[in-house]
């Protein structure tokens, strides 16, 4: 009896301890073919983000989310950013950031898992850089070498298919 209510209380204090991540990779690369709007509208309905604020950079409307789970604060999302292209074509990115370097972890085995092929893995003075790409999608997972915090960049590429 003993070892069965040690074992539940050790599987109580663990569970207290793990947050999940508040967002997936998939869900990233589906707000690069949203409108600021769209994502907003998105993010409020999944009541694990709320928006931080917006700001006008030279002409762009860069809108930033940050989480409210159990870790308020820990979990950021900037949508807004774009490259018009010469035929009007908008080209979207969306950055995520965490200072939880589990979830930054779990970002570079979500993109593994989507098909995107890891074209370069290496390290500067303060990040472990992982390059992925598709015909799709070019992503950049930055994660700090002192294991604070992460960056993962999501940019729409132009697709040139053949008709």
């Amino acid at each position: 009896m003993k070892k069965y209510l040690f074992l539940l209380s050790a599987m109580l204090l663990a569970s207290m301890s793990i947050h999940a991540q508040s967002t997936r990779f998939e869900e990233l690369i589906y707000f690069t073919n949203l409108t600021n709007g769209e994502v907003y509208n998105n993010l409020l309905q999944s009541n694990y983000f709320r928006q931080d604020y917006a700001i006008d950079v030279n002409g762009k409307q860069l809108e930033y989310f940050k989480n409210i789970g159990p870790k308020p604060g820990t979990e950021k999302i900037m949508v807004g950013d774009y490259t018009r292209l010469y035929n009007g074509t908008v080209l979207h990115t969306v950055n995520y950031t965490s200072t939880d370097p589990q979830h930054i972890i779990n970002m570079i085995a979500q993109a593994k898992r989507f098909g995107l092929e890891l074209k370069f893995r290496g390290a500067d003075e303060s990040n472990n850089i992982y390059l992925f790409d598709n015909s799709f999608y070019k992503v950049s997972i930055y994660l700090r070498r002192d294991q604070t915090s992460g960056l993962v960049e999501i940019k729409q590429k132009e697709y040139l298919g053949l008709d």
